[in-house]
């Protein structure tokens, strides 16, 4: 099975990450578009076999490599902060929306 092991890269640092990227909203559709925001910003590494996916992660050990999947998944953070798709954090910021008054 052919594998994009920068997915799961990308996954475990949102999972380290993300109570310290001051997100606005940490449900599964939001940290999904943050995934996938990040994702399409950086080169897919590939592995035929999941296992093997530690490989690609030990050349991400310098740490100006993941000083920069950082700073891409921080930057994709706050997009999607700023610009929520959810039903949770849209409902909160549509203008047209009533006030709950009860």
């Amino acid at each position: 099975m052919v594998t994009n092991a920068m997915e799961r890269i990308i996954n475990d640092l949102l999972d380290e990450y993300k109570n310290r990227l001051s997100l606005t909203c940490t449900c599964d559709e939001c940290l999904d578009d943050i995934l996938a925001l990040t994702l399409n910003g950086i080169k897919p590494r590939y592995v035929t076999n999941p296992d093997k996916v530690m490989y690609v992660k030990a050349e991400y050990f310098d740490k100006q490599q993941m000083t920069s999947l950082l700073v891409r998944l921080a930057e994709c953070a706050k997009f999607v902060s700023d610009h929520p798709t959810c039903k949770i954090q849209t409902k909160e910021h549509d203008p047209y929306s009533l006030p709950n008054l009860s």
